[in-house]
């Protein structure tokens, strides 16, 4: 009889551990919400949202909170208000983000300084936002989700690289231009190079030049002037197209060094081109040993001055954007690897 009463109670507790044991796995995938600050507690509200300046490119946006799964993954949930119904929108988190953001909140007025102070900062964090932002979900499963991102105009760019590189450029070739034009028409042969017999010996004779200065001075000076003009206006309607975000932890290193590593070949290579331009009027004479009858002051040489003067700017202004392109591929490859442990 023992044996007998037994039986059911051990089939009873059976039967309960399974009845039991699907549910324990389920209730252990239910997410956890994380507490994001002390300043904003576990939910993010809207007036929290705008002080904060939090997911500034999700319209509608009315409450947020940030989800861990189990796996482990991190979520920022996102309820959204519409006209007749609210809807939620999932955003992935990385670890490194959400320390991202705990920053921005409890560093909001250091943050603030640097943006208004530092325009790459605010570039800088106007990229983490557009990079977290980008792929909204309709669950933490991963659906892909309708936009959600608010319509903003296409602002100009706050920097003037496009219009001081072109008119560098349009100045570098207005100056060569206008010494060309200045020298073919400026310039008159008064007496040929020549040799002179002498009872001892021929001695060379070199070339002799009468000069226009307001002539040249004008071609020169007014080609470069109009051909800068000119660059700096093609580089102003590039400005105000929308610029490269900048990325995030892309810094100024490399530009800065290229630039000032470029300087004393620069200055050398705009002396050499200086005295190639003179030497020759600017390809007009072959004699480099000729002379001017009216320029005793050697206003003739400007032309060429300016002309070394802009390829030696020319010159830095490549190194520069060498630099750069330097600085944002660094960017690209601590974003690769930030990319990869994040995983």
């Amino acid at each position: 009889m023992l044996m007998v009463e037994r039986m059911p109670r051990t089939g009873f507790v059976l039967l309960t551990l399974l009845v039991l044991a699907p549910a324990r796995p389920a209730r252990a995938q239910e997410p956890t919400i994380i507490r994001v600050s002390g300043a904003v507690g576990d939910t993010i509200d809207v007036a929290e949202r705008d002080c904060f300046q939090l997911f500034p490119n999700t319209a509608c946006f009315q409450h947020a909170v940030i989800l861990e799964l189990p796996k482990p993954e991190l979520w920022a949930e996102v309820a959204l208000t519409g006209k007749d119904s609210s809807r939620h929108i999932f955003y992935r988190l990385a670890p490194s983000q959400l320390e991202r953001i705990r920053y921005l909140i409890d560093n909001h007025d250091l943050v603030a300084a640097q943006v208004e102070s530092d325009s790459g900062a605010g570039q800088a964090l106007a990229a983490f936002w557009k990079e977290l932002e980008e792929h909204p979900f309709e669950s933490t499963a991963g659906e892909p989700a309708v936009e959600a991102r608010r319509s903003v105009p296409a602002q100009p760019a706050t920097n003037c690289d496009n219009r001081l590189t072109c008119a560098a450029t349009g100045a570098t070739l207005g100056s060569v231009a206008g010494g060309c034009i200045g020298a073919y028409a400026g310039y008159s042969l008064v007496t040929p190079g020549h040799y002179e017999e002498t009872e001892c010996c021929a001695f060379y004779v070199p070339p002799l030049y009468h000069v226009d200065l307001p002539c040249i001075l004008g071609a020169s000076i007014g080609a470069t002037a109009a051909a800068g003009v000119a660059g700096y206006a093609f580089g102003a309607a590039e400005d105000r197209k929308p610029a490269p975000v900048q990325l995030e932890g892309e810094g100024t290193e490399w530009r800065t060094n290229c630039a000032g590593i470029g300087v004393l070949p620069a200055i050398a290579l705009g002396i050499i081109t200086g005295a190639a331009v003179r030497g020759t009027i600017f390809g007009r004479e072959r004699d480099w040993d000729y002379n001017i009858d009216n320029d005793p002051d050697g206003w003739s040489a400007l032309p060429a001055v300016l002309t070394g003067l802009c390829v030696s700017v020319e010159v830095i202004t490549i190194s520069y954007h060498i630099g750069r392109t330097l600085d944002r591929q660094k960017a690209k490859e601590a974003e690769a690897r930030r990319r990869e442990l994040g995983r």
